[in-house]
């Protein structure tokens, strides 16, 4: 029994033996959910073959059109230095040049690797003289790129060039060459990779036989059939009430996004309040409210983002000579301090902030009434290498308890439920240090997969950052890695995938909500 669809399919495949989807969609003028529905049909009656095929093919990123455009940074600098001679200091690249401080790094790194050109360093002295007419010699390190000539394109750049030049390039077609150019390039993020399903119909004997000897079935009822009362004369095609219907994909929330709204939810119905604080932050409120001494290594440029311009801002002086004696000498605490001289311009210095604690000490700092639940859940910056398990922003989840008689105990009691409420049974505790809170405990939740997981910190204020706020009763306080945990939940091994814009994997990807 066939039906009008499946003899207009049956028809173009007598003609061609074999055809693509996208050709039978052309030929039949059938929609695409109506010609698979009818595929699916004449494939249970043993009338066609399917063939499908996983194609995989490349296009660029973002970054990899700019580059396909401007050039590879290492090709850009080369040229560049040979042009001006053959040298160049390494610290005048970046004006020479208009590449980022990043993109100078990379670029460097992928000349060395290539041998196009070298690096020479050699010790410069200088003299200077004092008020005093004491003369003081310094022994500067200054180091040059020597490039003797200009390379021929690379193979690497020819697929770049290629893929820029066709839209896509379908990694079967690629030789061995390109293939590990292709490799090159999806390292460096500049291409990324999507698989796609080829689908090929093939008619069986069984089809032609159907085609030859089978009469035409309706398969729909219309007005136009009752009138010439052609279901008289024909057969209706029996209802199949096993079939599929079309796949429907209607508009729906990022998943992540609908992960962190869960977390807003469980909290909210803890007690707790949401609150909110600048993105781009003093290290005040950053580092110094917190007792993190101006000389920690969290603050230096490797893990740190300052910002160029502007690059200071003014804070709070009531706040600020409170901080200069609590890391000087404790303040009125009893504590000896950090025991050195604290520096204002050190505390006015912009940076995007590192923790959303900065946050919670914000807040804090202007409501004093008890009992205090707040909690906080944002983006925080910090320098890292983009790979499966980190980023160079990332949420964090903060929050603070204040009370009268409130312990160290009550705290990790918030947590277990906190966590029981996301469907995590096991947490387990170990002591901790951190600058601002004692005692501490950094926490691990199992996974039944990889096994105890740590996602968070937490403790109790220390009196060093009580008293600069002024606050009177015990605080306690705590930071989860928000990504981390939706990660181990959603069973996700690829960090970058919970920021995903890829159409195909957010409809494929569950949301999940309280379980």
């Amino acid at each position: 029994m066939l039906t009008v669809n499946e003899r207009k399919i049956l028809e173009v495949l007598k003609e061609l033996k074999k055809a693509k989807i996208d050709t039978l969609e052309d030929k039949t003028g059938l929609s695409r959910s109506t010609l698979m529905s009818a595929i699916e049909s004449l494939k249970t009656k043993k009338a066609v073959i399917v063939h499908t095929k996983r194609i995989e093919f490349i296009e660029l990123t973002d970054e990899g059109s700019k580059r396909a455009i401007q050039g590879l940074p290492e090709r850009i600098i080369v040229n560049k230095v040979f042009e001006l001679g053959g040298k160049a200091k390494l610290k005048d690249l970046k004006n020479l040049t208009g590449l980022s401080e990043q993109e100078i790094s990379i670029g460097l790194g992928w000349i060395r690797r290539k041998k196009w050109g070298r690096i020479e360093s050699k010790y410069i002295k200088s003299y200077t003289v004092s008020a005093e007419g004491v003369k003081k010699e310094t022994i500067v390190k200054e180091a040059e790129l020597i490039v003797d000539k200009t390379p021929p394109k690379s193979i690497v750049e020819h697929v770049l060039e290629k893929t820029n030049k066709i839209g896509y390039l379908r990694l079967d077609t690629l030789s061995t060459v390109e293939q590990k150019a292709a490799s090159e390039l999806l390292s460096r993020n500049l291409l990324r990779k999507k698989t796609l399903e080829e689908v090929e119909v093939e008619i069986k004997p069984e089809g032609l036989k159907l085609l030859i000897e089978e009469k035409e079935y309706i398969s729909a009822i219309t007005h136009d059939i009752i009138k010439r009362k052609e279901w008289l004369t024909k057969e209706i095609k029996p209802y199949d009430i096993k079939a599929l219907p079309p796949k429907v994909y209607p508009g729906k929330k990022h998943f992540y996004l609908e992960f962190i709204d869960m977390i807003k939810e469980i909290l909210v119905s803890m007690g707790f309040e949401e609150a909110d604080g600048p993105i781009v932050e003093v290290e005040l409120w950053n580092f110094d409210v917190l007792f993190q001494p101006q000389d920690h290594p969290a603050r230096e440029i490797h893990d740190t983002f300052r910002l160029k311009f502007p690059n200071r801002a003014g804070i709070d002086d009531t706040i600020a000579i409170k901080v200069k004696e609590a890391h000087e000498h404790g303040g009125k605490t009893g504590s000896r301090g950090w025991r050195y001289s604290w520096k204002k311009d050190i505390a006015e210095r912009l940076i995007l902030r590192t923790q959303t604690t900065s946050v919670s000490v914000r807040f804090l700092a202007r409501r004093k009434k008890l009992p205090i639940k707040m909690f906080t859940i944002g983006k925080v910056y910090r320098p890292d290498t983009i790979d499966a398990k980190h980023l160079p922003e990332f949420h964090q989840l903060d929050g603070i308890v204040m009370d009268k008689n409130l312990s160290f105990r009550n705290l990790l009691g918030i947590l277990e439920e906190f966590f029981k409420q996301l469907g995590i049974d096991r947490v387990k505790f170990r002591p901790s240090y951190f600058p601002f809170t004692e005692p501490s405990v950094e926490g691990y939740i199992w996974h039944p997969k990889v096994g105890w997981v740590e996602t968070f910190g937490a403790g109790m204020f220390r009196p060093e950052v009580l008293d600069v706020l002024d606050v009177k009763y015990p605080t306690a306080a705590w930071g989860i890695g928000v990504d981390r945990v939706a990660m181990i939940i959603m069973g996700i091994n690829d960090i970058r995938n919970l920021y995903s814009q890829s159409i195909s994997y957010l409809r494929g990807t569950k949301v999940l909500w309280r379980f």
